[in-house]
């Protein structure tokens, strides 16, 4: 058995603008970097069945964060200030690229990627208790549908995939 660490799912946020991206990992301060999908169900139950059924027919994707506000830490400075300004709308935007880590890219020294448009939504910009570090905690939520591609974590491009119709990754290192 070879179970996935969590620190093989990486994930950075584009702290640029989405012609000029600029990736920043997510991960000084950072605590917590939960995903919850949010599966939409429809549950039918029709008149000859003995039993209902339950489908599956969408997903509303958010990624619940807590962090250390890290002054000098480039997502951390991004994600308070949107709160500090409460910004919204367009101005509260951005992209995320999820890799993991554990599965080979299309090319050599690239991994399996979903870039994703989402909107942050901060709950707390930087504050806590006496003597205690300023937390951040919020979500990004997810827009739209993902698109697969694989990600180089050193150069830190993203190439879409010739192929994204299948959301899910199929291949293992």
């Amino acid at each position: 058995m070879s179970i996935a660490a969590r620190c093989e799912l990486l994930s950075y946020l584009n702290i640029g603008d989405t012609e000029t991206p600029k990736w920043a990992l997510i991960g000084e301060g950072f605590s917590d970097l939960t995903e919850n999908l949010n599966p939409k169900t429809k549950d039918s139950h029709y008149i000859h069945q003995k039993s209902g059924t339950n489908s599956i027919t969408a997903y509303s994707p958010t990624f619940d964060f807590t962090a250390d506000l890290d002054k000098e830490d480039a997502v951390t400075t991004f994600i308070s200030n949107i709160g500090r300004e409460r910004k919204v709308g367009a101005d509260c935007e951005t992209e995320i690229v999820n890799c993991y880590m554990w599965l080979k890219g299309s090319a050599e020294g690239t991994c399996v990627a979903y870039k994703q448009k989402v909107a942050i939504k901060v709950d707390n910009s930087g504050s806590g208790a006496g003597g205690d570090s300023m937390t951040l905690t919020g979500s990004l939520l997810y827009k739209g549908d993902p698109v697969k591609g694989a990600f180089d974590t050193k150069t830190l491009k993203f190439t879409e995939a010739s192929d994204s119709s299948n959301p899910m990754p199929t291949s293992s290192k």
